[in-house]
């Protein structure tokens, strides 16, 4: 269990796995897949966690890199621009627009 959450890829397709099956689980029990309500519910779901994610990176940005920025040495600081940063900034976008259409 320890090398499957090692990787990142690997983290990630686990934890849309698992919530796929808790969503497949969410709406065995209630009125069933063809209700408005169940699907309702799922974009909710996904909302308040593209929300969470989107606000904590948006904390990272502004209390977190822009502080520490200047107390990097100037040669740590191509690292942060080349790989760091973009990483952060792809998921930023994308779990602003998945809180937006959720």
């Amino acid at each position: 269990m320890g090398k499957l959450l090692s990787n990142f890829r690997n983290t990630f397709i686990l934890s849309l796995i698992l919530a796929g099956v808790m969503i497949y689980a969410f709406g065995r029990t209630t009125t069933g897949f063809n209700d408005m309500l169940f699907w309702q519910a799922v974009a909710r779901w996904a909302h308040v966690v593209a929300g969470i994610l989107w606000i904590g990176l948006l904390y990272y940005f502004n209390f977190v890199q822009i502080r520490v920025m200047p107390n990097i040495p100037a040669e740590l600081k191509p690292a942060v621009g080349k790989h760091i940063a973009p990483e952060a900034l792809f998921w930023f976008r994308w779990s602003a627009l998945v809180t937006v259409l959720a």
